[in-house]
């Protein structure tokens, strides 16, 4: 390997590896009917881990995420964990419960889609999670 491309690859490797050792893994408990915590703000690259979920489910909802990320819906009655990458406010919910308010966000970094949630007409037990999350990005 020339040593252009080598000087190339290992830092490249190394930031890698740099993140993983760092990335952290957060817990959201499912707790009656709802979550806690409702918003939790991590890094890119780190984890969410939903527990206690034996008749619930997380699931993302179009438009309340970042653009061009893929739609989260985990297996209902399951504990899930995802690894997010790109920043913004994910916003979802437990969908037998959101008639409950059942939901939360993930800010990962900062919340580059803000405008985007504020625009959302969202009501009911979603709009409750969608108020939360716009407030506690704009604390950041």
């Amino acid at each position: 390997m020339p040593k252009t491309k080598l000087a190339l690859t290992i830092p490249a490797a190394l930031l890698f590896i740099t993140q993983s050792v760092f990335a952290e893994t957060h817990v959201v408990t499912a707790i009656g009917m709802k979550f806690e915590p409702m918003v939790v703000k991590i890094a890119p690259g780190d984890t969410v881990r939903w527990e206690n979920m034996p008749t619930h489910n997380v699931e993302t909802i179009e438009g309340l995420v970042p653009e061009g990320t893929e739609k989260i819906m985990s297996p209902m009655g399951e504990n899930y964990q995802h690894t997010f990458d790109k920043e913004g406010i994910y916003v979802y919910i437990c969908t037998p419960h959101i008639g409950s308010g059942m939901g939360g966000a993930v800010i990962v970094g900062e919340p580059t889609n803000l405008d985007d949630i504020k625009a959302s007409d969202a009501s009911g037990g979603l709009g409750r999670v969608v108020r939360k999350a716009i407030q506690e990005a704009e604390a950041m």
